[in-house]
């Protein structure tokens, strides 16, 4: 008797210490045979359907529920959990207490004597809900079911106290019998119908509206750029100096050919009234002369497009003009933008993965980064219909959308400020706005 109680106090113990439900399961099935022996112990417990599903087995360290053993478990727990006498204890009459194919498939799985052994506990609303069944080859002994009796008792707590207090434990307890559970399913349901107005986030950027390209008249290399980023210009305003030196030489060897030119023209003129055979090479020389003035004339332009004026006011839009110094560069190569601070528009790069039905003139509101409490309201002008790369490497749809009132937090948004646009589609039902996105991959899973 001492003996059985120091097991019991032991037992009882190393249950206490457990420190994860796994480590329990195991003292479960294994551990007490110290106190009453048997051949194989199986505990089940409850899913969230309600059906008792195997957690762990005696020697066996993982639960394969595949096997034929756990399924004839799992077959024959429904027989004794409807049995009358399953709300305590008792050995298990496999001929009566069995289904007839349960009982003829006994002898290939366990031993032919059974206990059944219920641990439910139940507290403020919270219940554990585990039976454990113990095969022996043996009859099961007076005293072995009075062992069993007091220790469910323990076991029963043990496994309310590790219980997991997660969501599936929480589903579990949810009962649809309850009135106020419907209700609330009923409102949800309802609730999904919900018209809603479909939206997407897209970063965006603030850009020039039709800017004036600053272009290279002409191949050459870059001597200066003489503006700053965002610094205001003027018209007429010298912006760009090219290096001259080559075209200042062109003109000035130009100049000098034309002089020879017209020199020779003078002397055979002047030759033709003392020697008429001269009178032939005139109209030669003069064809000499207007072309070497072709020739002036296009040196003297190239040598004027060796600086850039600005044709209108605005504000330069460029990186690092740094960059541009000794850079050569060929006629019609961009240089920088100028812009009018008031001719604005957005640049918007929606994600392909998130693009929605957009309507023509689609509202937008933009959040700015360096103001998130105000908001500008526009329209989309156009949406380009193939998709390009963005800095961050994402394939996005551009977006070129108008404010609706420029000034209508009471300043003008600069160019380069960037932030985030809420695009507004058409509307849609509650279930599709939350629920977009899963379809739209479980579609693409599926292919359906």
């Amino acid at each position: 008797m001492e003996t059985n109680i120091s097991k019991l106090l032991q037992l009882e113990h190393n249950c206490r210490n457990c420190e994860s439900l796994k480590e329990l399961y195991y003292q479960v099935v294994n551990e007490t045979r110290s106190l009453v022996p048997y051949s194989q112990g199986v505990l089940l417990t409850t899913d969230l359907t309600g059906k008792y599903k195997v957690v762990a087995i005696s020697d066996i360290s993982a639960v394969d529920s595949t096997s034929p053993f756990v399924q004839w478990i799992e077959n024959i727990i429904i027989d004794l959990d409807s049995n009358e006498k399953a709300k305590s204890i008792f050995i298990v009459d496999t001929k009566t207490d069995l289904k007839e194919i349960n009982f003829k498939s006994m002898h290939e799985y366990s031993p032919s004597n059974l206990v059944y052994l219920p641990l439910k506990s139940m507290k403020d609303y919270t219940e554990s809900n585990y039976i454990l069944l113990l095969f022996k080859e043996d009859e099961w002994l007076e005293n072995d079911i009075l062992i069993l009796k007091h220790l469910s008792l323990s076991l029963a707590y043990f496994l309310f106290a590790m219980r997991s207090c997660g969501i599936f434990q929480t589903l579990k307890k949810l009962s649809f019998k309850n009135k106020y559970l419907k209700y609330v399913l009923i409102f949800i349901i309802a609730l999904m119908f919900l018209p809603v107005r479909l939206s997407v986030l897209a970063p965006l950027e603030v850009e020039a509206k039709n800017p004036y390209v600053v272009t290279s008249p002409l191949n050459a290399v870059i001597e200066e750029v003489k503006i700053f980023p965002n610094e205001k210009i003027e018209k007429n305003q010298l912006i760009v100096k090219f290096d001259d030196v080559d075209f200042n030489n062109n003109y000035l060897v130009a100049k000098r050919t034309l002089d020879v030119a017209n020199a020779q023209l003078h002397t055979v003129q002047q030759g033709s009234f003392f020697d008429a055979t001269q009178k032939s090479q005139i109209s030669q020389l003069e064809s000499q002369v207007k072309l070497k003035e072709a020739e002036l004339n296009f040196a003297f332009d190239q040598l004027n497009k060796t600086k850039i004026n600005a044709i209108e006011d605005g504000i330069a839009i460029i990186n690092n003009p740094n960059d541009w110094k000794g850079k050569p560069v060929s006629t019609g190569e961009r240089i920088f933008l100028i812009a009018k601070p008031e001719n604005i528009e957005l640049k918007i790069m929606l994600p392909v993965s998130e693009a929605i039905f957009l309507e023509e003139n689609a509202q937008i509101k933009a959040f700015f980064d360096n103001d998130p409490t105000n908001s500008w309201l526009g329209k989309i002008k156009y949406i380009s219909y193939k998709p390009e790369l963005t800095e961050q490497n994402v394939l996005s749809y551009k977006i070129i959308a108008n404010f609706d009132d420029i000034k209508e937090n009471g300043y003008i948004p600069s160019i380069g400020l960037r932030g985030t646009a809420k695009i507004y589609s058409k509307e849609v039902t509650l279930f599709f706005y939350l629920f977009r996105k899963p379809i739209t991959a479980t579609r693409q899973w599926i292919g359906w």
